[in-house]
Parts: structure tokens; sequence; C-alpha cells
């Protein structure tokens, strides 16, 4: 819709190319027919008043051609003139407002409100509301003047009015001038919400692959963890098993070596994914009892070994406040937390100790306030890298990790999971004199004690207890079938949960450990069948989930399905018998072998 003068319009186009935004390019496109359409009016009127003698009228004319093709060339020589000539325009529109009331014309007419219409509607287009107030404020003013003074004042020109002819000519082009400014300005706003609407559509685009990139990454990370799960729990589990039984020192060493090792690269494994889960904010902790010294006492006790190997000692020091206290918390965490900055002491300490620091700060009926710190006369770290360790993959110098090896993912993941309990790690530290990295949590007691029954090794015995276990991996299987056969039980198996639910149903069992993840049904929907069933002594039967999942909201899922309670893969062989004895306590005392 732009007048098609060749070399104005080839111009045009060269200085449109330069801009980007849409209502930019609309400013220039008005401004551009604004003077055209000046520059045709001014043309049509000089020879009209030239032959009607309005010399006065002939000498504006003249002057305002000039004006306009300087700002001609201006606008169209580079984007920056674009505001300038705006200006300027919009004073030569104030001048005509007000040299056609005060000094020619001395009268409102068709022409002089035109005139208003433009400026107002043009100094809002192309400039800003500001100065969209200010121009429009000054274009009417006049007009108030006038009307309150009668416009009996000012010089009075003898030719007045422009002929009729021009004023013809004036008033069409004036029309045409508006129309085509609200043609531009709105095709300026169609265009602008385009390019937003394709701009959406492109950053959704964006948004869903990189949403599949990372549901990618996630789910190659699970599956691939699952599968390195999967043996590992087998190694750990069968290492742990022939540790238990005597052994020639040569032996126990390689054993140790082996379950050290087996132990490391599940960490490593547990890190790698926790990091991608909490990287997504789909990790989420879980409510459950603790005794808080007897879960620190077990963390240390797996790590008094690695300490040892390296001639530290590790201490464990716990307030006696803190003595059989039992909170609602997430353990699985929690341990992580303490493994790693323990894990981290004694790896930086050559020699020396590390200590394991449990203080009580408050407590009150409902809350126990606790200090936790890890403490060790290590390598220490200094203040410049203090807040670089906390970052994921990064270690205080390239001579750390070189030395000491590493992902640089444990400190990394400790921070993320502290803020899921409120919490942050704070650390004091002297190069060469060690580091001190400790945390604040505050937990809900649990006033009601559970009944755990004390655990030692020489009085484990199960004989009496019918266990169906619901595993569909062989090695697992086994496993298993060792450990409960060392407390004199003899486990019946199930590969899957419908084989599960069937046994179920044709036999009776006191307890099920069920696999969560098996072909044809999983040990959720078993779980729920078996809670469906019509006979309440089968309907009731304790179920423990065995799981290597990551899944998120585990422990709510577990509930869900109508499972007593849940033990990680690869579990302690302790852990699973105090998981059984306390699901089973219901049951006579010739059953559980005591």
């Amino acid at each position: 819709m732009i007048p098609k003068f060749l070399f104005l319009n080839t111009s045009l186009k060269a200085l449109l190319s330069t801009v980007s935004d849409s209502f930019d390019k609309a400013r220039i496109k008005i401004l551009f027919t604004i003077l055209i359409f000046s520059t045709v009016k001014l043309l049509v009127i000089i020879p009209i008043v030239y032959q009607n003698g309005q010399f006065s009228h002939l000498n504006r004319a003249l002057a305002m051609l000039v004006v306009y093709i300087i700002l001609f060339i201006v606008l169209l020589k580079n984007k920056k003139y674009t505001l300038p000539v705006a200006h300027i325009m919009a004073w030569m529109g104030l001048v005509l407002i007000w040299s056609i009331l005060f000094v020619f014309a001395k009268a409102i007419n068709i022409i002089l409100l035109q005139f208003v219409f433009m400026l107002i509607l043009c100094s809002f287009c192309l400039l800003n509301k500001f100065y969209g107030i200010i121009y429009s404020a000054m274009a009417t003013i006049p007009v108030v003047i006038f009307l309150i003074s009668g416009g009996n004042w000012g010089p009075n020109l003898r030719e007045g009015e422009m002929a009729a002819s021009a004023s013809g000519v004036l008033i069409i082009l004036n029309f045409i001038t508006i129309v085509f400014i609200h043609y531009l300005y709105q095709e300026a706003i169609s265009s602008n919400i385009k390019e937003k609407e394709d701009l959406n559509e492109r950053l959704q685009l964006a948004f869903n692959e990189a949403n599949l990139a990372v549901q990618s990454k996630s789910d190659f990370l699970s599956t691939m963890s699952h599968e390195l799960r999967t043996p590992l729990i087998s190694v750990i589990g069968m290492s742990e098993l022939l540790l238990a039984k005597p052994n020639n020192a040569e032996q126990e060493e390689n054993l140790k070596i082996l379950n050290f090792s087996a132990l490391s690269l599940h960490s490593l494994v547990n890190d790698i994914l926790d990091y991608n889960k909490l990287g997504l904010d789909k990790l989420h902790l879980e409510t459950v009892t603790v005794n808080l010294e007897e879960l620190i006492q077990e963390i240390c006790g797996g790590m008094r070994v690695q300490a040892r190997d390296k001639g530290l000692t590790l201490n464990l020091n716990i307030d006696d406040r803190l003595k059989d206290e039992h909170v609602i918390t997430d353990p699985t965490r929690i341990s992580q937390i303490i493994y790693n900055l323990t894990g981290n002491a004694i790896k930086f300490t050559a020699q020396g100790e590390v200590s394991v620091n449990l203080e009580m700060l408050h407590k009150d009926q409902d809350k126990v306030h606790v200090r936790f710190s890890v403490i060790d006369t290590g390598i220490g770290i200094g203040a410049e890298e203090q807040g670089k360790i906390f970052e994921p993959f990064t270690q205080a110098s390239s001579s750390t990790t070189r030395i000491f090896g590493g992902t640089g993912l444990g400190l990394a993941i400790v921070k993320r999971l502290l803020t899921l309990f409120d919490s942050n790690i704070m650390l004091e530290s002297t190069p060469g004199m060690g580091s001190n990295f400790f945390f604040d949590m505050l937990f809900e007691r649990d006033k009601i004690q559970p009944d755990i029954p004390s655990l030692q090794e020489s009085v484990y015995d199960l004989s009496g207890l019918r266990i169906l276990v619901a595993e569909d991996n062989s090695m697992n299987r086994t496993l298993l079938k060792k450990v409960l056969s060392n407390w004199n039980n003899e486990p019946e198996f199930a590969t899957n949960g419908q084989e599960a639910t069937e046994k179920l149903m044709a036999n009776e069992f006191d307890i099920v450990l069920m696999d969560i993840h098996m072909p044809l049904m999983d040990g959720y929907e078993a779980s729920r069948i078996v809670r469906q069933m019509a006979d309440p002594s089968r309907s009731s039967i304790p179920i423990i989930a065995l799981t290597a999942s990551v899944s998120n909201n585990l422990y709510l899922k577990i509930q869900e399905a109508g499972m007593n309670d849940f033990i990680y893969k690869p579990f302690k062989t302790t852990e699973l018998y105090t998981k059984i004895k306390q699901v089973t306590q219901h049951l006579s005392k010739d059953k559980l072998g005591v």
C-alpha cells in the first residue's frame, strides 16, 4: 500500500531491511506515507494558489515543500533519524494548526480538524505516550483558546482562506492520509501478533523438544541405573553372605575389596541418578519413623572399615539427649547425606581422625532440632574454593581430582538434598588443618515408640514362618534363598505378580516379599489384588516390597498398593530381618522362632 515511486520505494525497502521490529517498520512506513501525501498536496496547491494570487500561501507551501524534501532524504538515509523526523513533522503540524486559526482562515474548519486529528494520531503512533499527550495538548489548546476568544486577535492577511479547489484537494488527501495511517498501524499490529504467534509456536516446539530430551535422558539414566543395580545387588549380597562365614585372612581381604568396590559403584550409580532427579525436581522425601542413634551408628559402622584401611579413626559422638529419640524423616536421604560427607572426609584425610557428631540444639513436645557435623583433620579448603565445591562435577582444584579422583557430585547432591529438608550445608575450613561440614535439621518427634526387637545374629531364626518371595531375577532369588536359609527358612518363590497371587490363593503364607518391577504383573498390581481377596487371612497378609526402584513418591505408591513396608536393594540382612520381624509381630511365637 506504499505509493509506487521507484527510487523512493527502492530506498524504503533498503531502509526497512535494516529494521526487525514490526512497529518500527510501521513507524517508518507511516512517516514515509505522510511525507508522500504532504508533498502531493503541496504540488497540487502551489499552482492553484499561484493562479489565485495568494502569495502568502504560495510562500508557505514552497517553504514546506523544501522541508519535506529534506526530511525525505534524511528519513531514507538511516533508521536512527525516524524519531527526529517525526518530531519535526509534529512541530510543522502545530505551526499549521496555529497559523490556520489565528493568521489565515481564523476559523475552525474541516481542514483544521483533520490536521488536529492527524497530529494526535501520529504523535501516539510515531513517538510514545509522553510525547503523544504533549503534542495532543499543544494541538487542542489553540482550538480552545480560539473558541473562548472568538478568534478576534492576531494578524489578518489579505488572502484569507485558500481557494475552494485547493481546499477540496487538501481535504480529500488528508482523509486518504488518515486512512493510510490507520491501515499501516493496523498492519503493524497484525504483523506483530503473527510474529508473536509464530514465536510462541517455535517456543512451544522447542519446549516440547527440550522436555522430550530431558525425559529421554531421565528414562535412559533410570533404565541404565536399574540394569546396573540388578547385578550389583547380587554381588553385594553374595559378598556379604561370604563375609559372614569363616574365611582365611586372604579370602576375607579379597571379599572385603570386592564388597567395598561393589558398594562404591552402587553409590556412584545412586549419585548420578539422584542428581538427575534433583535437577528435574522429581525427588521427594519419604516420612518414616527413624531412631536417629541407630541410623547414624549403622552408617558409621559401614564407614569404619574404610577409615581403618587408611589408618584413620572414625569417631561417633551422639548427644545423650538424643538416645532412643525417634523422629519422622527420610532415612535414605539422611544416610546419603552423612555417607557422602563422611566418605569425603575419609578420602581427603591422610592421617588423624574423622568425627561424626550429633548435637541436640532444642527439643519440645513435638519437635527436635539437631545439628549434624562431620569434622576431619584433612587437607582443608581455602576460602576462595569453598563456594565452588558445592557445584556439580566440581572439586576444589584440578590437582584434587587428579590425586583423589571422584566425580565431584557428592557435595552437590548433599546441598540439593538439604534444601528438601529446608536446611543448608555450612563449612568451616582451614587449608592443612581440616574441615567442618555441618547442618541443622528440625524433625517431627514420633511419640509412639515402635516395638522393635533387639537383634543378635546368633538368634536369627525364621524357621516357623511361611514366606512367599515374588522375584523375577534368578540371581536375586538365589541370594534371598541363601539369606533365608541361614535363618532356617525355606521360602517359596514366584517369578511374577500373577504367579504370586495364584500361589497365595492356593496356599497359606505368613508374609510376602514382593518385588515391584516384574513381567506380566508388577508388585503394585499384585498387592492390590491380594488386598481385595475375600478370605481375610489372605487379604491381610503382610507384604514387604523389595525394590531397586528410583520412582518418585515410592513410599506413597507402596501405601496405595496396600503394602506394609519396603526395603531397598541391595539390602542389609539385619534390615531385612528387622522388617520381617516388625510386620509379623502378631504371629505366634513358634512361627517366629522365639
